[in-house]
Formats: structure tokens, C-alpha cells, sequence
């Protein structure tokens, strides 16, 4: 790891419950290998993986006296699930106090949940680690088959990344819940970048 990350995952591990810590160490391995695979460098997915869930485990409450005190705009789903908000304030969060400054890595962690059309390939390898990593994978197995997809570099980390978006939004409908707006463009996107 270098430097930077090196530094980073000593502030987190302090900051963060152990849980926490264990998925974003899965995610941000599966990230630089994912990266690594396809002939990229790993560094910026690595530490984007460690940094994506910095106040996942923030309550309800939390997470909105935050977004009121940061002066977010809260939508009414975001209300009635307000761990969705956990990305736009992590980002926040890093920025203001880890001094993370990477556009990059902040656009990233920010819309984590949905991913976002404008995403680097670094991002896109982040969103998909946190989605497949092995223990989410073991509590769904039928996130197997896009975990298999993701090791094959024939498949740009974006096209797996539809494959997730395509999964979540099917399990989404068949449950009859909502389907955030950004998760429905970032989709779209990606499919009319496939034509």
C-alpha cells in the first residue's frame, strides 16, 4: 500500500467500529484487484475503498442532524432511509476531516450507493467491490454470477457495473420499493454507453 493509504487506514480503523473496517479492507482488496486485472493502477480504488462507508454505521439520526447541520438538501426517500444519505456525508466528512481532497475519491464515496454516470474507472471498481465483496456475496448467491463476470477483464468494470445496477433495480421492483432517480440515470447511461 503506499503512503497514502497506509496513512489513511490508521486514522479509520480509530474512527470507525471493526465491522466496518473488515467490509471497507474486503472492498478496497477486491478494488485494486479489479483494477490490477484489467492493467490499471490500483492506488486511488484501494483507498476509495477503505474511505466509501466512513459514517455507515452513524443511526438514523445521525445522519440527518448531519445533512441539517451541512445544509443538504434531504429528499423524501432519503427521509423515510436516511442511510442513504451516508455517502454525501462521508464525503463530506473525508473532506473536512481526513483532508481528502481528490475530487476523485470524494465524487466517489458521495454516490457510492447508485454510483454516477461521470464515475472513473477507479470509482466504478470501488461501487463494484462494495457490492460483491465475499460476504455479501455469501449473504446473496446470486450476486455470484456478477462476481464471476467482474474477474473476467474481458468486461469493462462498467459493464459489471450495469450488470449490479440491473440487479438491484430488479430486486428493488419485485419488492415493490423505491428506485432513487440517480440510480435509474447512472443505469441509463450506462446502457446507452453500451449502444
Amino acid at each position: 500500500m503506499s503512503g497514502m493509504v497506509n496513512a489513511f487506514t490508521e486514522r479509520l480503523g480509530s474512527s470507525v467500529p471493526t465491522g466496518v473496517y473488515e467490509h471497507s479492507e474486503r472492498v478496497a482488496e477486491l478494488a485494486g484487484d479489479l483494477m490490477s486485472m484489467r492493467g490499471d493502477a490500483p492506488e486511488m480504488a484501494v483507498l476509495m475503498g477503505f474511505a466509501h462507508d466512513i459514517c455507515r454505521h452513524f443511526s438514523d439520526e445521525e445522519w440527518l442532524n448531519c445533512a441539517k447541520e451541512m445544509g443538504m438538501l434531504v429528499s423524501d426517500l432519503e427521509r423515510r432511509y436516511p442511510v442513504l444519505l451516508h455517502g454525501p456525508i462521508g464525503a463530506r466528512i473525508l473532506k473536512e476531516s481526513f483532508d481528502i481532497d481528490s475530487k476523485d475519491v470524494l465524487q466517489a464515496v458521495r454516490y457510492h450507493t447508485y454510483g454516477h454516470p461521470t464515475f472513473s474507472k477507479s470509482a466504478w471498481a470501488m461501487f463494484v467491490a462494495d457490492k460483491i465483496e465475499p460476504r455479501k456475496v455469501q449473504r446473496n448467491v446470486r450476486l455470484g454470477v456478477i462476481s464471476e463476470l467482474s474477474r473476467d477483464a474481458s468486461y469493462s468494470l462498467s459493464e459489471v457495473a450495469l450488470a449490479i445496477l440491473n440487479f438491484q433495480i430488479g430486486e428493488l421492483l419485485s419488492d415493490g420499493r423505491e428506485i432513487h432517480l440517480l440510480q435509474l440515470t447512472t443505469r441509463n447511461f450506462l446502457v446507452s454507453e453500451q449502444l
